[in-house]
Formats: structure tokens, C-alpha cells, sequence
């Protein structure tokens, strides 16, 4: 028996991800610090203006850029920061495609690409 944080939150038994992850996705959320929230919907904002598609990694390294950015205990709550952000801030859309990683201590896992909705080509 999986027990899930008592929070708006459905598994997907699409396959996508196995009930599981879903819900250590959903605790790791559930148990984030709202300033860390606040403070990663605004590197997703600052990305999504920047480029035209992205992954979790250009959201790390522009919340790792800030001078005193806070963290969390466990950054498995960006997955759903990302869908949260997407469908409430609309500032992204997620496509159909991933990419691996580039940073070493994910060791290549698959993150999902998303498209911006706020980059323009100047």
C-alpha cells in the first residue's frame, strides 16, 4: 500500500511513471519549503523568458546562480514545481520529448523537455 500526502494529487497509471515515484514526487512536494517554491517558480520564469525549450537542469542552474538561493530536502519536488508552474503560471508547455541529464550526480536520468510559452526571438 502506497500512502500518498493528503494533497490535490492523482496517480497517473499511464505507465509514464510507476505509483511509486509518483508518490515520492508527491511527499517530496507536499514537504518543500514555500520560499523554495517561490524562488523556483521564479528561476522557471527567468529561464522560460531566456530560451525557447528547456529541462529541470536550466532550472537548477539558474536557481544555483542566486546569491543565497534557498534549498530543499529533496529536489524531487521540481518535477512537480514544473507541472504546478505550467499549469497555473502558464509560463511553459510540456512536450512529448525528453533528454538525459547533463549533470553528473543525475547520472543521465531522462528529464522531460518543455516548450516556453514567454521566449521570444528578438
Amino acid at each position: 500500500m502506497i500512502n500518498l500526502p493528503a494533497a490535490n494529487y492523482e496517480l497517473d497509471f499511464s505507465g509514464t511513471l510507476p505509483p511509486s515515484a509518483q508518490a515520492g514526487m508527491a511527499a517530496a512536494d507536499a514537504n518543500a519549503k514555500m520560499d523554495w517554491k517561490r524562488y523556483v517558480d521564479g528561476c522557471i520564469q527567468r529561464v522560460a523568458l531566456k530560451l525557447p525549450e528547456f529541462t529541470v537542469d536550466d532550472v537548477l542552474d539558474a536557481l544555483e546562480s542566486l546569491p543565497f538561493s534557498p534549498s530543499t530536502h529533496n529536489l524531487a519536488a521540481l518535477g512537480p514545481r514544473m507541472k504546478e508552474v505550467a499549469k497555473s503560471l502558464k509560463y511553459m508547455t510540456a512536450t512529448d520529448r525528453v533528454k538525459r541529464s547533463k549533470r553528473p550526480e543525475k547520472n543521465g536520468n531522462l528529464h522531460r523537455v518543455w516548450k516556453s510559452n514567454l521566449w521570444r526571438q528578438a
